[in-house]
């Protein structure tokens, strides 16, 4: 490669218009420019100055706003090579939330048998304990509970239509829609309200809200968009802590992974409450509840909050722990842990619909390898 044909695939890495094959060879050339002890300066140029340029790019590239740059990947390493370069790091650029791209064969994931993403899939459970698997059951009206219809949509939507009775149910008669690892569904509730349910996921709710205020429960994590009614307030209980709501937006992450219930707020206010600490958020706030029984209240990554219900992964910053609990609970698949890498970090957008070899042969561009056997995901 001449100093000219790379500082080209530079400019190309760093404005993300780069091909998966040109990416590769930066990926090739980072690795062998640590390493090389036969540099050849009438090709390259001096090795620190070119160091220098790789550092300035990639510099430019990690400050920009990932609006800008849908998907990028990047690993740390200690840069033995060049002095001048404390921390070296090399960065891939993927176009992957909107544009289908070719992805490079991979020998170790080749050959196994895909999986695909996960889907419209749940149970529900009504509150005499009957279950509806709502992933087999036909579209169209599934059943009358208490005065309240109740229909499966053709897009993956549970409707509870009121009969314009008020105060037909009684709020005692709550049922559970639980999504499997590898599923999610929508939920329009009775008094108007919808919420999303991500994978691994359950809520719990009247058929009808009764009284002075409407209740759910939720384990795992969904997104609310709430229907005003000032006389009767909206109340998520997850994990220990309560979210309060008149009528807003707000996301709940309620993995017990997670670190902590995680309430981001996109419009309206909530007040979060756990024993006797309380906070209040305001909309691109988020709360998280920490192990000392309060809550942490910072800015919110809105997008990455809400990434999932819009039909990507979105990492901002992650570990390779973080990224293989999402893959975990979206593919259905157990991960193991050769290495848990956790000197790598992800940065970027890809589309939930890709299925899981498509992904991992994008992540092997990094140099982490992956071997899938059945539904067990072992990370090399």
């Amino acid at each position: 490669m001449t100093k000219e044909s790379f500082l080209e695939l530079l400019e190309k890495v760093e404005s993300g218009t780069a091909t998966l094959e040109e990416v590769s060879a930066y990926n090739q050339f980072y690795k062998h420019f640590q390493t090389d002890n036969n540099w050849n300066c009438d090709e390259m140029g001096e090795q620190q100055e070119i160091g220098r340029l790789m550092h300035e790019h990639i510099s430019k590239a990690i400050a920009a706003p990932v609006k800008k740059i849908n998907v990028f990947y990047f690993a740390k390493y200690a840069a033995a090579a060049v002095a001048v370069i404390t921390v070296a790091i090399a960065i891939y650029f993927f176009n992957l939330r909107k544009q289908t791209l070719p992805v490079e064969s991979s020998t170790s994931l080749s050959a196994v048998k895909d999986v695909p993403a996960g889907g419209n899939k749940a149970i529900l459970t009504l509150a005499n304990g009957k279950k509806i698997s709502l992933t087999d059951a036909a579209n169209g009206n599934l059943l009358t509970q208490s005065g309240i219809a109740v229909t499966k949509t053709a897009d993956g939507q549970l409707v509870y239509k009121a009969s314009g009775k008020s105060g037909v149910g009684t709020e005692s008669e709550y049922n559970v829609i639980a999504t499997p690892r590898g599923g999610q569904y929508q939920i329009l509730l009775s008094d108007g309200s919808k919420v999303w349910l991500n994978a691994a996921s359950s809520l719990r709710f009247p058929a009808e809200f009764t009284g002075t205020e409407r209740n759910v429960e939720l384990t795992g994590e969904g997104y609310f968009e709430i229907s005003k009614n000032k006389k009767m307030p909206f109340n998520v209980i997850a994990n220990g802590t309560k979210v309060a709501v008149l009528g807003t937006h707000f996301n709940v992450m309620a993995y017990t992974d997670a670190g902590g219930v995680k309430t981001t707020l996109l419009e309206g206010s909530v007040k979060l409450s756990s024993g006797q600490s309380t906070a209040l958020l305001e909309p691109g706030q988020q709360g998280v509840a920490n192990s000392r029984g309060a809550f942490d209240v910072s800015d919110a990554d809105i997008e990455s909050a809400v990434a999932w219900k819009n039909g990507y992964f979105m990492f901002n910053n992650s570990d390779l722990q973080n990224v293989m609990s999402q893959l975990s609970r979206w593919y259905d698949v157990d991960v193991v842990f050769e290495n848990k890498g956790k000197e790598h970090e992800f940065v970027g957008e890809i589309n939930r619909n890709y299925s899981l070899v498509k992904v991992l042969k994008i992540l092997e561009l990094s140099d982490i390898k992956f071997e899938l056997k059945g539904r067990t995901l072992i990370v090399k």
